[in-house]
């Protein structure tokens, strides 16, 4: 009886012996899996880095370019302003000559 237990003890071994190659082998499988589709994951990441860097090299000169633009205009921006408060005054200063002058008339 005891040979009958040693051989029970060694398939039992055996069994999960080939059952833990068998999980180990899911295992390797599984992790072959998820590496090749990470790094079909990463490709894309580091695609998306260089388009995404290229966007960035191509708009940074556009927007320079727009913000002394933007600059340009506040500075004519401002000439015009100073240029119509000083119509305004010489429109207001006509407006009292006239009246002045209608005054004047009037009392010819």
């Amino acid at each position: 009886m005891s040979t009958l237990v040693i051989i029970l003890i060694a398939v039992g071994v055996l069994v999960l012996l080939l059952l833990v190659a068998q999980v180990m082998r899911r295992r390797r499988e599984q992790k072959a899996l998820m590496r090749e589709r990470l790094t079909g994951t990463l490709e894309g990441h580091h695609q998306q880095v260089e388009a995404n860097s290229a966007k960035a090299d191509e708009l940074r000169p556009q927007a320079e370019a727009h913000r002394r633009a933007a600059e340009q205009h506040a500075e004519q921006a401002e000439e015009l302003d100073a240029r119509a408060d000083r119509a305004e005054r010489a429109a207001a200063f006509h407006d009292d000559r006239a009246d002045e002058t209608r005054q004047e008339i009037e009392k010819i």
